[in-house]
């Protein structure tokens, strides 16, 4: 991913940390690092530390006061179990205080989490009746039963594949993913079994922020989904600047 816009300066140690600080994920004295390390940041930096952990903060409470129903066992585990066995994470052990890295891990992993729980609970509420308008598509995919979920760290980012094939669609989402440089678009693509790559639309720098979501559809058979990097408007094929390609496994 290295034609992905890195971050520079020094307040960028400090947004890695927003969102394990909005989640309580640190101790007293990291904690006290980070609050001082915002008040030294610049402003630009502060403001930004401030509205990724805004962001994560307020997403947990609408998640918590408008579906405040456990989702099942099986929905967190299902998610999670991709941070325990992704071999770039240090494993959380017992006795044994995380790592930062691996916190940073699981901070992101939450996204996910509270977005797959959010669409397990909304989905059986809507489908059940009790709320006044249809499903969105990125809804029944996240409530799907058969829903999978694959991820890749590219660098300090993560970017999910939530993916349904009795929906035939599929949920991006991505965590910390810088926007594209100038002169350029993210574009999602569908590889086929005999190699042949379907757009799925492009990202503009307008369309990523610290959490960024799309819907993907007709993935009909489809073994890979994939990010590149191209020219405004798009390619008819993709470029050899890959940003990430994640597995699609069959029915």
């Amino acid at each position: 991913m290295s034609d992905v816009p890195a971050g520079t300066g020094s307040g960028d140690a400090l947004l890695d940390d927003a969102e394990v600080y909005a989640l309580h994920a640190l101790d007293a004295d990291e904690r006290s690092g980070v609050e001082a390390a915002r008040e030294a940041a610049a402003a630009d930096v502060r403001e930004e530390f401030d509205a990724r952990v805004d962001a994560v903060r307020e997403t947990m409470a609408a998640q918590a006061a408008q579906y405040g129903v456990e989702p099942p066992a099986e929905v967190f585990e299902r998610v999670l179990a991709q941070v325990v066995d992704d071999p770039g994470v240090t494993p959380i052990r017992r006795n044994r205080r995380p790592s930062r890295t691996a916190l940073r891990a699981v901070a992101a992993a939450a996204v996910v989490v509270v977005a797959v729980a959010a669409g397990v609970v909304l989905g059986r509420s809507v489908l059940a009746g009790q709320d006044g308008r249809a499903p969105s598509e990125t809804e029944i995919v996240l409530a799907a039963p058969d829903a999978r979920t694959t991820r890749a760290r590219v660098g300090d980012a993560t970017i999910s594949f939530i993916y349904s094939r009795e929906r035939n669609a599929g949920v991006v989402l991505m965590n910390d993913v810088p926007p594209p440089q100038d002169g350029t678009v993210y574009q999602m693509w569908l590889m086929d079994p005999g190699g042949g790559a379907r757009s799925r639309g492009t990202m503009t720098q307008a369309d990523v922020r610290p959490t960024t979501t799309a819907a993907v559809t007709s993935i009909d058979g489809a073994v890979t989904f994939g990010i590149s990097i191209e020219r405004p408007g798009g390619a008819a094929t993709p470029s050899d600047r890959i940003v990430t390609t994640l597995p699609i496994a069959p029915r």
